[in-house]
């Protein structure tokens, strides 16, 4: 139960962060924004390890050179999703994105049942369904769109193809301990997209950047430190079938959050999807 309720405040971060990506990426750059977001992470959780096993808090992993080359290999992977995805903002709205979130409940359920020899329960089969119809009301409610397969959700589908290899993060987490791991993480994040942008820099002039830019900056740094702690020790300590399922509620607090933000209306039909979401949601954090 703590950790389906840990899993809940990750994807609270991660949709919240999901609205305040796309105005700091417009005005500085994509690559620029992810290695400011990236750097301070990085520096928060390292000074948080240091501390914390200093301080007895966490025990000090046992691990090898060769176990953070492998994990800093799957990182770099799992990296080339968030590029997609802030690639997807600039050519598509998140609204007509929100779909492809399926394709990484699809992914967790296939690496727990065939990596992790999880069972699939009633239960979470029913949920799965309830927080799938939600989501699909919310895209059917959106703006219409057309079939055919545009930029922006081209690159949104690569950026869940390649976010659905965080999947295969349960062993490295329980080897490194999930601090050291999102150290590693944040790290190899910040080094791609400093090596991306030394082949096509551009000049950022921190001083032009606007207050409320610098206040979504901030957020995004401290939502992002949290969800990426929350979601990474919640992968390694509870069903990846479960995660996977909850993982489809982040869209649906996506879209709560931006309403609220930019003071947008809501329809019947979003409402219910919301809903049933969130009710999904309550349901898996009291039950077994």
């Amino acid at each position: 139960m703590l950790a389906i309720f840990i899993t809940i405040l990750g994807h609270i971060s991660y949709g919240t962060t999901n609205v305040l990506w796309r105005n700091p990426r417009n005005e500085i750059g994509t690559l620029p924004l992810i290695i400011i977001r990236s750097l301070c992470c990085f520096l928060i959780f390292l000074c948080s390890y240091f501390v914390l096993t200093s301080l007895q808090v966490i025990p000090t992993p046992q691990f090898t050179l060769m176990d953070l080359v492998r994990t800093a290999g799957i990182c770099a992977v799992n990296y080339f999703g968030l590029f997609f995805y802030l690639k997807s903002i600039k050519h598509a709205p998140v609204s007509s994105t929100i779909g492809f979130g399926k394709i990484g409940l699809v992914i967790g359920i296939i690496a727990g049942y065939f990596l992790y020899d999880e069972e699939i329960s009633p239960l979470k089969i029913f949920l799965c369904i309830v927080v799938l119809f939600g989501v699909s009301l919310i895209e059917r409610s959106g703006a219409q769109r057309s079939s055919i397969l545009s930029k922006g959700l081209l690159y949104t589908l690569l950026s869940k193809l390649f976010w659905g290899t965080a999947y295969l993060y349960v062993p490295f987490i329980e080897k490194l301990g999930p601090v050291l791991f999102c150290v590693v993480l944040e790290f190899v994040v910040c080094s791609l997209s400093c090596i991306l942008f030394l082949t096509k820099p551009s000049k950022v002039v921190l001083s032009r950047i606007s207050r409320r830019t610098k206040y979504e900056i901030a957020l995004l740094v401290i939502l992002g430190t949290a969800g990426t702690f929350c979601l990474n020790f919640a992968l390694a300590n509870m069903s990846v079938v479960l995660f996977a399922i909850i993982g489809l509620i982040e869209p649906v607090i996506g879209l709560l959050i931006s309403t609220l933000y930019h003071r947008e209306q809501l329809n019947r039909l979003q409402k219910i999807g919301i809903g049933l979401g969130v009710i999904s949601a309550f349901v898996l954090s009291v039950t077994k």
